[in-house]
């Protein structure tokens, strides 16, 4: 990639000699998957090393550098770095990323900053669950930094929401404390990690919980994806890849039984089958899960690999979102499950088929096959109630929407929809949908004899007027 600068060598300076970079050519620190330092943390510091703050080295340098190159804005570049997340954006797997990463690799004559970002990962995961919302650290890894003499740093490694340990330390990642930042001022130095330094006090206090066996090896696990992906560029998901490892995981450790790696990962039937067909793409912590139980690498899975596999047990530390509910009233004789869901339907004591099968431990879909009758008198009831409640619901909107109504006016004031609605609030739970207030306001304005207006009103009626429209019946 040519320099973005096109400016004549110094004088005296040989023809011949190598390009000379326009930045510091840092070294990012760190040098795997585990301790990988982030773009954002990476400018950070390029921008102390200059004695400048990082709005005006990306105005001035940046900014001009990635317009050249991209023909983007270079005040879109230098609101990139005002926002309060700066650092997990141009860290990110997006365009965004791409741009910084490459414009920076350009003024530095580096050819490796990519890898500080999960661009890496663009072409082998999903987006989802990839980046975290929250900056988050690993006590003891300051600590380190600190000890080493080095600035504290943030990992790329704890900006994947998937992971929740360090896997050098074996202890869980704690939520970086939000502060408040000082302004910085233009051409004031900057410190790297402006608001890891801002409240030292807090982070020394941190606390360093050990963490699970899974969150450690499933950290592990993609820690060694980043630098697999880094070792092979390349390479790129697709389904075929996906399926043919599952196949070979479901022959070798589960007779053949796609069924029974469902039960093993804990989860649904209909996703594992999705996934051995390639109709539905793995996520990273899905995969994360599926290497750890299959004692494997992530890159295996997705390149399809019929490496040697063990089983594990699935951990008991999972998300509850990518656990599926275990229910065992199917293992019961169904005279017992008949018993029980009749006297619950006789006792009233069950509101829908939903709320019968969780009673009796068993699936919906389960209640349904086995229990037909049964299971459409439950949704018949849960139909009634849906339809009482709402009708409860209304008729309790519709009568303190005309109290409300009266009272305004009674006051002298117009009772507009929006002046009802704000005295409504607090005495109702719910004002409900946009529906149901219109049908309350035109009850109000039939039962009350006052003209709906279709403009704007004062505070105040124009009593005269609504004499001559009838409206008061030549009442004040």
């Amino acid at each position: 990639m040519k320099s973005p600068f096109r400016t004549p060598l110094p004088g005296g300076w040989p023809e011949d000699a190598p390009p000379r970079s326009i930045l510091f050519s840092l070294a990012p620190y760190g040098c795997s998957g585990e301790d990988r330092e982030n773009l954002g943390n990476y400018l950070s510091r390029l921008s102390s090393a200059h004695g400048m703050a990082r709005w005006t080295l990306t105005k001035r340098i940046i900014g001009p550098a990635a317009e050249d190159l991209f023909g983007i804005s270079s005040d879109r570049m230098a609101r990139d770095v005002g926002r309060a997340d700066y650092s997990s954006s141009i860290s990110s797997h997006t365009e965004q990323a791409h741009q910084w990463a490459h414009t920076l690799n350009a003024l530095t004559l580096r050819n490796n900053l990519q890898l500080c970002t999960l661009l890496p990962l663009r072409q082998l995961v999903s987006g989802f669950k990839l980046l975290s919302s929250k900056r988050r650290f690993c006590p003891i890894c300051f600590k380190d930094d600190a000890r080493e003499g080095r600035d504290r740093y943030d990992r790329l490694l704890w900006s994947i929401d998937a992971v929740n340990a360090c896997p050098l330390h074996q202890v869980r990642l704690v939520d970086l404390p939000k502060v408040k930042r000082k302004p910085v001022f233009n051409g004031r130095a900057e410190l790297p990690s402006a608001a890891v330094e801002a409240d030292l006090k807090s982070l020394k206090s941190a606390a360093s919980i050990p963490a699970s066996d899974y969150e450690v090896a499933s950290a592990q696990l993609i820690a060694e994806l980043l630098d697999d992906a880094a070792v092979f560029p390349n390479a790129g998901y697709t389904a075929s890849a996906q399926s043919a490892f599952l196949a070979h995981a479901v022959d070798t450790l589960f007779n053949g039984k796609s069924a029974y790696l469902a039960a093993h990962l804990r989860v649904g039937k209909s996703q594992v089958h999705g996934w051995v067909k390639g109709q539905i793409r793995m996520s990273l912590p899905r995969l994360a899960l599926a290497a750890y139980c299959c004692s494997c690498a992530i890159a295996d899975i997705l390149l399809g690999n019929k490496v040697m596999l063990s089983l594990r047990p699935a951990p008991k530390c999972q998300d509850r979102r990518l656990v599926a509910s275990g229910r065992d009233g199917a293992k019961r004789s169904r005279d017992d499950l008949y018993k029980e869901l009749d006297e619950l339907l006789r006792a009233g004591q069950t509101k829908n088929a939903t709320d019968a099968a969780k009673q009796i431990n068993v699936s919906l879909k389960f209640l349904r096959k086995t229990f037909p009758t049964e299971h459409a008198l439950l949704v018949q009831r849960g139909s009634e109630l849906v339809k009482a409640t709402r009708s409860d619901a209304s008729g309790t909107l519709e009568r303190v929407y005309l109290e409300e109504h009266k009272a305004l006016y009674a006051a002298g004031i117009y009772p507009a929809r929006r002046r009802v609605a704000e005295r409504m609030r607090g005495k109702i739970k719910t004002l409900g949908r946009r529906q149901d207030v219109q049908r309350a306001q035109r009850k109000a304005h039939a039962e009350t004899g006052v003209m709906i207006s279709r403009g704007r009103q004062s505070g105040g009626l124009n009593l005269p007027r609504l004499i001559n429209m009838g409206l008061t019946e030549g009442k004040v």
